[in-house]
């Protein structure tokens, strides 16, 4: 068997295929969701900020 001919073996086999969508679309998901938390955390922390800066009360009355 020659390289070529295990070549093309190797790129008509499917065998393998469907666990390899599986994981791209996890990985696709999974990066979905980071940003969307990452997103989230950057408001809630701006959120926050303009709490504390609403209620800012001088240390020594």
């Amino acid at each position: 068997m020659t390289i070529a001919n295990k070549i093309m073996n190797f790129i008509k086999d499917e065998r393998g295929a469907e666990v390899t969508e599986f994981a791209v679309v996890t990985l696709v998901v999974a990066g979905g969701a980071t940003v969307g938390m990452q997103a989230t955390r950057d408001k809630l922390a701006d959120k926050n900020a303009d709490m504390l800066a609403a209620i800012d009360v001088p240390a020594n009355p």
